[in-house]
């Protein structure tokens, strides 16, 4: 029920980009005319006086006594990013000279990249009731596989979900931390299903490590089911050679707050492990490659999500030769899913803007297949149109810009090229980390993994209420009168805790849940707290200030009343008693801060105000910062400056 064309088998070898092939073939029919000598630097002879020197001489001049240093930003993982990369400062002989298939494969695992374009995957809940039909939808309009979540163990249960699905043309995947059982129902609809088994190349989902982590529970012990794994690896191999039976997925360690080191990091950990099984059950190093897929998270942060799965062919290459094998006869197959992290039941509309970067920058680092959540996916089970809109933003990228059809386009950008190496230096160390402790189930076990996760989590929250990870719509630019989506909620029996405790389970943290709570307070409140701007001069002198705080303030949930502005304290706290309202912040200029704004807060006071803030740094008033609640200001912490004002109107 698929209305795409065949896509090649994963081993397929890349001879098809030949003069016999599709390259050849594509060149007969559309007439191009290339230069025969490709100018290294076009606009070389316009920049031959100019240098970094001289540009941060003028930079610096630009930016009028500021230091050069603050536009330099650092990640969760201490990586610096600079404000101009160059061939002079940043230019390696890998950057310049490597080619897509070659030396350390950050530019891809073949020299043909994805031309053929990316996997298409939707995913969808087993148990839903009407499963079928969307899979059927999604397959009919354009996806190319499809993940299943939560699959049943019996080959009857799974024999319906799959009605009039060919499993030949469009996998089916199960999900990461699927089950041997699972597995094995679906190994039996595609044995009645399937004539030529080499054309099926299903993901099985393998991946206990990544349950346990979810759940902290399991029935037999890490090593057993590790144990149970292989042996089913083995099976399958024998049987259907383009399956991939193990999953290794970094979803599970960015969904509990992790870094992109560290996801990465406990990724190669994890593959590290399963190198050693399937080698010590008689598996080459190339063909225990070749049974394994890695997922990685894509974020908004567009550059870093490029980097990440570039990074990660550039490590899994020093894991291969590590471990006495040829890197480019064992590559790794790289899916990219959308972080659900990131995703917001707040206007979440916006979530779609977060996640078509996150599938470009996921497209551009060269990923193999890629998965795009729906927009309302934070609110329950996704609708028809949420579906539609995340299979869409695939195939605009893949079938109208014709992304796919750039081989590694991020290639000679020196910031990228930077940012690749730099993030596989510190992946590696996490890496490193991870096996000095026993390797990552060790470390998951002992709950030393656990730690390191909780201080990067705390590192992302700090970020989050101090606003320096903005969150739009959320905790910027809030609008208090959208419409809440109202879905049917999602199935709560996925990470079912079986067996015995064998370690802490880790959370699932999405990045707005702490604002939803805070509004989701007000929502169930009686009386719904509102705020009095006392809004000091006119509006060219208050408006910074004033539009600020209304963003602050809402982004709690707390309503504003605004207004233009009043000429002296006199009106301004006239126009407050009329308002009937308990609670004010001053917004004006440093000058007139310092003319009237202390005058303004004890007469606000006189005049029943329970709490006044003032709209500014308390470096503002220093003296008479005991004449104010609280101060509203760029990187303040938004939860201890709300947190009053609940408690006072709640």
């Amino acid at each position: 029920m698929c209305s795409r064309g065949l896509r090649m088998p994963r081993g397929s070898p890349s001879g098809a980009f030949t003069n016999n092939g599709l390259v050849w073939t594509w060149s007969l029919t559309h007439s191009v005319a290339y230069p025969s000598v490709m100018a290294r630097n076009d606009s070389e002879s316009n920049l031959e006086h100019c240098d970094y020197e001289s540009w941060e001489a003028a930079a610096s001049t630009a930016l009028k006594g500021k230091d050069l240093a603050d536009l330099t930003t650092r990640t969760f993982d201490g990586i610096e990013r600079i404000p101009l990369y160059t061939r002079q400062r940043n230019g390696t002989a890998r950057n310049e000279d490597g080619l897509p298939g070659g030396a350390a494969f950050a530019r891809g695992s073949r020299a043909s990249g994805n031309v053929l374009g990316w996997e298409i995957r939707q995913s969808h809940f087993a148990t839903r009731h009407d499963v079928n039909a969307h899979i059927l939808s999604d397959l009919a309009n354009g996806a190319t596989a499809i993940t299943l979540k939560g699959a049943p163990e019996e080959i009857g249960a799974l024999e319906s979900i799959f009605e009039g699905v060919h499993l030949d043309l469009a996998p089916i995947h199960l999900s990461p931390q699927s089950s041997p059982e699972q597995a094995a129902a679906l190994l039996g609809v595609c044995e009645s299903r399937s004539d030529d088994p080499d054309l099926l190349t299903n993901n099985l989902g393998l991946d206990p490590l990544g349950r346990l982590a979810r759940t902290g529970h399991s029935i037999l012990s890490l090593n057993q089911e590790v144990d149970r794994c292989v042996e089913m690896t083995a099976q399958v191999a024998s049987s259907y050679p383009h399956m991939t039976p193990i999953s290794i997925d970094g979803s599970v360690w960015a969904g509990a707050g992790a870094s992109d080191s560290q996801e990465l990091g406990a990724v190669l950990s994890a593959g590290v492990l399963w190198l050693r099984a399937l080698l010590a059950s008689g598996f080459s190093i190339d063909e225990a490659s070749d049974k394994m897929e890695i997922t990685l998270t894509a974020g908004p942060d567009q550059f870093m999500t490029t980097a990440k799965i570039r990074a990660a062919r550039v490590c899994w290459a020093q894991v291969i030769t590590a471990c006495g094998g040829t890197p480019s006869k064992a590559p790794i197959a790289i899916h990219a899913e959308t972080l659900q992290a990131m995703m917001t039941k707040t206007d979440s509309w916006v979530n779609m803007l977060r996640t078509t970067a996150a599938c470009f920058a996921a497209a551009v680092g060269g990923a193999d297949s890629i998965t795009v959540a729906a927009f309302d996916s934070a609110a329950g089970l996704s609708d028809d149109a949420g579906l539609r809109l995340a299979r869409n933003t695939q195939l605009i990228l893949q079938e109208e810009t014709k992304l796919s059809s750039v081989i590694d386009p991020a290639g000679g950008s020196w910031y990228v090229e930077e940012l690749t190496d730099q993030l596989a230096h510190s992946a590696w160390r996490v890496f490193q980390d991870l096996e000095s402790q026993g390797g990552l189930a060790s470390a998951l076990l002992s709950g030393h993994w656990q730690e390191s996760l909780a201080e990067t989590r705390s590192q992302r929250l700090k970020a989050i209420v101090h606003r320096s990870t903005p969150l739009t719509g959320t905790s910027e630019f809030p609008n208090l009168d959208e419409q809440k989506l109202e879905r049917d909620p999602v199935p709560d029996d996925l990470d079912v805790s079986e067996g015995e405790q064998r370690c802490e389970p880790l959370p699932l943290f999405r990045w707005s849940t702490p604002f939803e709570q805070m509004r989701d307070a007000v929502s169930t409140s009686p009386d719904q707290p509102v705020l009095f701007l006392a809004n000091l001069g006119d509006i060219a002198t208050h408006t910074a200030r004033s539009t600020f705080a209304m963003n602050l303030f809402e982004a709690g949930g707390i309503r504003v009343l605004n207004n233009d502005g009043f000429e002296n304290t006199v009106d301004c706290v006239e126009a407050f008693v009329a308002s009937n309202i308990r609670v004010a912040c001053i917004c004006s200029s440093d000058r007139t801060y310092s003319e009237s704004a202390v005058q303004t807060a004890r007469e606000l006071r006189s005049a029943g105000a329970k709490l006044v803030y003032l709209a500014g740094n308390p470096e503002v008033l220093p003296e008479a910062a005991s004449n104010f609640d609280g101060f509203i200001y760029l990187g303040c912490d938004v939860f201890e400056a709300l947190t009053p004002i609940h408690q006072t109107l709640n």
